[in-house]
């Protein structure tokens, strides 16, 4: 059973346990790898640097699926900076020793995590029981902005949970406001709130509903836009969920269009320069020109906020 359940045996250690011979482990041991039931599902593995004996799991998770969701876990740089390698001690366990060298590199590789609080690995655990259960919690939120009221005390249900853009998201609904997005290691505080509510589901919106809208961010009403765009298409399609091409123009561009939290689609309109141009809607055209004058008048006489 402890084989199964992923502990390792040394045989000296385990010997002096049951006050038995190093013999009679060698013994048990060879009975249980030779046991048909334990062959169906497993096979047993020795560590030669530190004589243990582990059982691994047929047909389970493989290396290359192992190394795969470690890379990412990795590259995502959400999680701060102890949890990841908890995370990949754990998946190194799953497989053969001749297979944990190539997770022992990936160990070595420097983690650079976001700025975040709190514990994002206990928080993710929390917030799935509230969803689960449809749990009503009261919480205080660190917003964006320097304006923003950290103390006030709001209400809500956690409905969703979704990861985006280095960040972990909870859709939390409420009568008076609907379903609001936070990002979950910006709540401050949070505590459960004894009375139950339930909520019709054809009140809420998702996780994934909200971030097949979105880019980064988002705030602002959803829209339909579109727009030109000389970049690598592909591209833009991968950053602008929901949009498809409508058109191949003469010079290479193309036209594309789609539905976007408009907040978020300002974003990345901005970050392609002279590379996107905005055809719809008139009001996105209006916003984008004078976010440009904005920053053009910046540098207006040389100055600066550096400077």
């Amino acid at each position: 059973m402890r084989l199964i359940q992923g502990e390792k045996i040394n045989s000296k250690d385990a010997a002096r346990s049951y006050d038995v011979t190093k013999r009679t482990i060698y013994r048990d041991l060879q009975i249980i790898r030779e046991n048909p039931i334990f062959n169906d599902n497993y096979h047993m593995e020795f560590d030669e640097s530190h004589e243990n004996r582990f059982a691994v799991k047929d047909e389970g998770i493989n290396i290359n699926e192992i190394l795969t969701i470690i890379q990412i876990l990795i590259g995502v740089r959400a999680l701060a900076k102890p949890e990841p390698k908890e995370i990949i001690y754990h998946l190194r366990d799953l497989v053969s020793v001749k297979d944990q060298a190539k997770i022992d590199r990936l160990l070595k590789t420097e983690y650079l995590p976001v700025k975040s609080n709190g514990n994002l690995l206990s928080r993710i655990g929390e917030f799935t029981d509230f969803i689960r259960l449809q749990t009503e919690i009261e919480f205080t939120y660190q917003g964006s902005l320097r304006t923003s009221d950290n103390k006030r005390s709001r209400q809500g249900i956690p409905v969703s949970l979704y990861f985006s853009n280095f960040y972990f998201y909870v859709v939390i609904f409420s009568e008076a406001k609907g379903s609001r997005t936070y990002r979950l290691d910006r709540l401050i505080s949070y505590k459960k709130i004894t009375k139950s509510t339930n909520i019709l589901r054809s009140k809420l919106e998702d996780g994934t509903t909200i971030r097949n809208y979105t880019y980064l961010l988002n705030g602002g009403r959803k829209s339909y836009f579109k727009i030109q765009c000389w970049t690598y298409p592909q591209t833009a399609l991968d950053r602008l969920p929901n949009s498809r091409i409508i058109k191949h123009e003469p010079d290479g561009s193309v036209i594309i269009e789609g539905y976007l939290y408009l907040q978020g689609l300002k974003l990345w309109i901005m970050s392609e320069g002279t590379l996107v141009k905005v055809l719809e809607p008139t009001s996105l055209v209006n916003d984008i020109k004078k976010e440009l004058r904005a920053a053009l008048k910046q540098y207006d006489n040389g100055d600066s906020h550096g400077e």
